[in-house]
């Protein structure tokens, strides 16, 4: 019995604390809401990624490392491109689905999937992607016009590149995870928050 109290409670101190990080990315995202423009020449390391049929690229110096999909505790009235809560040796993390979140729909994961750690402004979170292509270098001055307005996927694009294999679009990780349309979120008492405080490293 008193297993079963200390692991309930356990999870319910999980779920506060991946509420309390959507809290903070919901304010972080707001805060920087507009992209730095990008340099008209240079280059740019992107992490290459496969969502469904589309190449997509986030920038390295904002990727950690990617890891096998997993299991994960579920986050109650989270929207259904949130997965939930994973398990990264101890630290908790939330995971948002890149192709559910651009079509705004559940999305069931697969075991192919892949999980790309990423870092925005100090917090870390998961992306959910169909496969992990590899790292590649872009030449900004080679930019081509961007999807169109209407598709779904436009929001979310701060470039589109060129490589040898045709275009990639590369993301806006603010605009991606932005969570202004997750409902209100309570922060967990101080003492819960206490006990998972801990300095991001990579």
């Amino acid at each position: 019995m008193g297993g079963t109290v200390s692991t309930r409670h356990d999870i319910g101190r999980e779920i506060a604390e991946l509420k309390r990080r959507l809290y903070e990315l919901e304010c972080t995202t707001s805060a920087h809401e507009a992209d730095e423009p990008l340099p008209l020449a240079g280059e740019i390391q992107a992490v290459v990624c496969r969502v469904e049929q589309t190449r997509v690229a986030l920038p390295l110096d904002v990727v950690e490392r990617a890891v096998p999909a997993a299991a994960m505790a579920p986050l109650p009235e989270a929207p259904p491109w949130v997965h939930g809560l994973l398990n990264l040796r101890g630290r908790a993390l939330p995971v948002l689905d890149v192709a559910a979140r651009i079509e705004r729909r559940g999305r069931t994961l697969d075991l192919d999937d892949q999980i790309v750690i990423c870092r925005h402004a100090e917090q870390r979170l998961g992306l959910v992607v169909q496969e992990v292509l590899g790292v590649s270098e872009f030449a900004l001055g080679e930019r081509t016009n961007g999807p169109g307005a209407s598709l779904p996927i436009a929001p979310y694009v701060r470039a589109t590149l060129r490589d040898a294999k045709g275009l990639v679009l590369l993301f806006s990780l603010s605009r991606l995870i932005a969570t202004s349309d997750i409902p209100p979120l309570d922060e967990p008492p101080e003492a819960e928050r206490a006990g998972h405080e801990e300095t991001p490293g990579r």
